[in-house]
């Protein structure tokens, strides 16, 4: 009887030790198809409009955006013209519908009707896009501008100018750490010779007719992206378009300008900032440094967001599993390593107790080296593509369409190609250990990087210098 009892438990130890290591392995995942969603079908106009859309089988509702290119805020001369026609759009009357009858059909059907000078948005069911695009285009391109609405947009102005008048004395400059760290990055920024001032609108002797005059210069046709999800297939979509917005006036060409300076680094070592903090009882740590050449959408865009992913992106990284789970330092801890316009950043932050500050820094520093000197397993690697594809995947929703919008919106700035989307859970599974490894040492630079401490810092001090050069400063900005 003993015998087998030790048997049992011998059979029962080796099953539950079995079943606990199957737990550890991330299921295989589906070899990758291309999606039947994600697709953008390019369609333009006899006009200049140009159109996507974004098809979506068996959905009944649908979702259409408009984006209208003109001149910004700082750009714009007629400022005064603007903000009554926004005021018209806002007020939904026009020539067809001038007795609120859009606002009667939102409520309706259900639907949403936006129009602005940047364009809007329609929301409705399939079945009534010819009610809801016959109202939409009828408010943007005939609403009803009043004199009163000139008036009101007028004192508008005028009382919150009183408001804003400047004070006899200046405010004192607030210390802040974001700028310090800027500067140590890229350098002390350039003082302009003159400030760039916004024109005031100018409503003195401003007509209706003024106000349709520069609707007709600044809503047109040719600067303009339709966006549109739904269940249609691109001849029933190009008949819709040419149907309600075939007859949308071009004008003159307008070409947005790039106002983003792309940022280069100085930093040649680690520098640590400090600031005080008497009272604190924990330490605000950020780890921030400067990714070069990851522009927006560039060639090892997804390979970086999964190193990100395994860096510090969610619950199972490197960063959360050792200073969460392994040593409880802290509650929380993220990383952010992608792309932008501007060269692309990298960061880190979380907070820990005072006490634990330097040994909390200490391991995001060993945890950023381990990733550039050895290999990720796979199953790290695994985890982390399965995840991003899932992410991914339920992004691409008609109910909540962001993401063919932003595409849309993006893709002729960067050139890329309709598929795209289609194609990125692809680009997903082709990423290797290798690649993960090759993004790291380029990408995670814990020796150019610049940390920053909101902490107590008669507890901080002589603790930190170990890592590189400590600037202290008070709450004021003054060095300790």
């Amino acid at each position: 009887m003993k015998k087998l009892h030790l048997f049992i438990l011998f059979v029962c130890c080796g099953f539950l030790g079995h079943a606990q290591v199957n737990r550890t392995v991330p299921p295989e995942a589906d070899t990758p198809q291309q999606l039947n969603i994600g697709k953008l079908i390019p369609i333009v106009l006899d006009n200049g409009l140009r159109v996507y859309l974004a098809p979506v089988k068996d959905y009944p509702k649908f979702t259409m955006s408009v984006n209208i290119e003109s001149p910004s805020l700082d750009e714009e001369t007629r400022l005064a013209e603007k903000r009554v026609l926004g005021s018209a759009y806002s007020n939904k009357l026009s020539k067809k519908y001038p007795n609120h009858e859009i606002d009667s059909m939102e409520n309706t059907y259900p639907a949403m009707i936006n129009v602005n000078t940047y364009g809007g948005t329609v929301k409705g069911m399939k079945k009534d896009i010819d009610d809801l695009l016959d109202a939409y285009r009828d408010l943007m391109l005939h609403p009803i501008i009043a004199k009163e609405t000139i008036s009101e947009r007028h004192k508008e102005f005028l009382d919150r100018k009183k408001k804003t008048k400047k004070p006899l004395s200046r405010p004192l400059r607030k210390f802040s750490l974001d700028a310090l760290v800027d500067s140590l990055l890229f350098g002390a920024k350039k003082e302009e010779g003159k400030t760039k001032t916004r024109l005031d609108p100018n409503f003195k002797g401003l007509t209706v007719q003024d106000v349709y005059d520069y609707k007709n210069d600044r809503i047109l046709s040719n600067n303009s992206l339709v966006v549109i999800v739904g269940d249609f297939s691109e001849s029933e979509c190009r008949a819709l378009m040419t149907r309600y917005f075939g007859d949308w006036k071009a004008g003159a060409e307008y070409v947005k300008k790039n106002t983003v300076e792309q940022k280069v680094s100085i930093i040649k070592s680690r520098k640590i900032v400090v600031k005080d903090v008497p009272d604190a009882v924990q330490s605000k740590i950020s780890f921030k440094w400067h990714l070069g050449d990851a522009y927006t959408y560039f060639e090892d865009d997804i390979k970086l967001q999964v190193l990100n992913k395994i860096f510090g992106e969610s619950q199972l990284s490197y960063l959360y599993k050792n200073l969460r789970e392994d040593k409880g330092l802290c509650y929380y801890i993220r990383s952010s390593v992608g792309s932008s316009v501007a060269g692309g950043t990298g960061s880190v932050a979380t907070d820990v107790r005072n006490e634990q500050t330097a040994y909390a820094v200490e391991n995001i520093i060993l945890e950023m080296l381990r990733l550039r000197n050895e290999d990720v397993s796979v199953s790290d690697l695994k985890i982390a593509k399965n995840s991003l594809i899932g992410e991914y995947t339920r992004s691409l929703s008609p109910i909540a369409p962001i993401s063919y919008i932003t595409f849309a919106m993006q893709k002729d700035v960067y050139g890329l190609p309709d598929d795209y989307l289609q194609n990125k859970v692809r680009q997903y599974y082709d990423v290797s250990i290798e690649d993960v490894k090759a993004m790291a040492q380029k990408y995670i630079d814990p020796f150019k990087c610049v940390i920053t401490i909101s902490g107590k810092v008669s507890e901080l001090k002589g603790k930190l210098e170990k890592f590189g050069e400590v600037l202290y400063y008070d709450q004021n900005g003054n060095r300790i």
